[in-house]
């Protein structure tokens, strides 16, 4: 066979990902107000806690209790608004368009998470959920000297990435977020999340949410039911 140029060919639409891990990050604008109303708040609850409440993944700090989304300050119904809006679009997109329509409903529990010098959350999971979501009201003043400062880790669900040979590329197996107000991320709730200690001045707060994405199940009318039991004879 003589030597010849190989056909041109467009790997980019040859290549696509199995077994794909959604993620989300959404820099939303214009929300300093309401990120200072929330930080009031979750400061006057965690000033009014004399019980030390809300102990879950965290080494120090504090959380609060949960079903924070459903109280009805302006700027817990704002932010809620947002992740509704956030969890919608990423179901759109996930779900397979076969020209059928249908309906969702969310059902949250959400939390404040208060973080300072030395606090940290220990690797950890969220159950019984689909969606975890973070929403960064306030960074704190991290240390910039210190790698990692108060960062989300998210770990690579893939037992295996570790024999990557190729370093820098999309199959890295560790993704850091910045904590930046009014950043809101969305994974699915079985990844496993660590937050790296916080070094250096000032409060880190953010906002925890678990989401359950329930379907409307359409059932069938009577007529049709007989017709698809005689159907089976």
């Amino acid at each position: 066979m003589t030597e010849e140029a190989l056909p041109t060919i467009d790997f980019q639409q040859s290549i696509s990902t199995m077994f794909g891990t959604p993620f989300v990050s959404v820099d939303w604008p214009d929300v300093e107000e309401m990120n200072q109303q929330i930080y009031d708040l979750v400061a006057a609850e965690e000033q009014s806690d004399d019980q030390g409440r809300g102990i879950r993944s965290n080494a120090g700090g504090w959380q609060s209790r949960g079903n924070l989304l459903m109280r009805s300050d302006p700027c817990i119904v704002r932010l809620k608004q947002m992740m509704e809006t956030t969890i919608f679009e990423l179901l759109g997109a996930l779900v397979r368009k076969d020209g059928s329509e249908r309906t969702f409903t969310l059902l949250f529990d959400s939390w404040a998470n208060v973080c300072r010098n030395g606090n940290y959350n220990v690797v950890h999971s969220h159950p019984n959920a689909m969606y975890s979501i973070v929403y960064y009201v306030s960074s704190g003043e991290p240390d910039e000297s210190i790698p990692y400062s108060g960062m989300l880790e998210l770990l690579d669900p893939r037992e295996a990435t570790t024999f990557i040979q190729v370093t820098n590329t999309i199959l890295d197996a560790r993704m850091f977020i910045t904590n930046r107000p009014g950043r809101m991320v969305v994974f699915p709730s079985w990844v496993k999340h660590m937050v790296h200690p916080f070094v250096g001045n000032g409060v880190r707060i953010s906002i925890a949410c678990n989401v359950n994405v329930v379907e409307e199940v359409r059932t069938s009318r009577p007529q049709d039911f007989e017709v698809a039991k005689s159907s089976r004879r």
